[in-house]
């Protein structure tokens, strides 16, 4: 699988940066390949299995985080792309957080997923208050 070797070649180059895959839907795949045939990957687990898994039913889904994030530590949002995804990032209708109709979050998701598993490898919990 091509993201899979994709991804575990760039984290070699950070110094073995962990993978944080997110193993809903198609992460699975990924998480699949990555242990086949890459075994010196650094891949996150969560409660007692490979990869972040994001709570469909959550109504914060990491926003509290990241929200958090934007304020405390604005160095950390470099791209234009994902400021311009957090500007469109909204409280939906059904009491969750998205992307409005026509927009994606893609770029905010992963920066809440990489903030939270950033948070839980250090031992902080940032969103206790959320």
């Amino acid at each position: 699988m091509e993201l899979a070797r994709l991804v575990t070649d760039l984290a070699r180059e950070y110094n073995r940066a962990w993978l944080v895959v997110e193993r809903n839907n198609h992460g699975g795949g990924v998480l699949a390949h990555i242990e086949s045939s890459c075994k010196d990957a650094r891949v996150y687990w969560q409660g007692g299995q490979q990869g972040w898994l994001t709570y469909v039913d959550e109504p914060s889904g990491g926003a509290g985080r990241l929200d958090a994030a934007l304020v405390e530590e604005p160095g950390c949002f470099m791209s234009r792309r994902l400021l311009a995804e957090c500007r469109s990032f909204v409280r939906l209708p059904n009491n969750r957080t998205g992307a409005r109709t026509g927009a994606h979050d893609d770029r905010v998701m992963a920066m809440a997923i990489g903030l939270g598993a950033r948070a839980e490898l250090l031992g902080r919990n940032r969103d206790a208050s959320s």
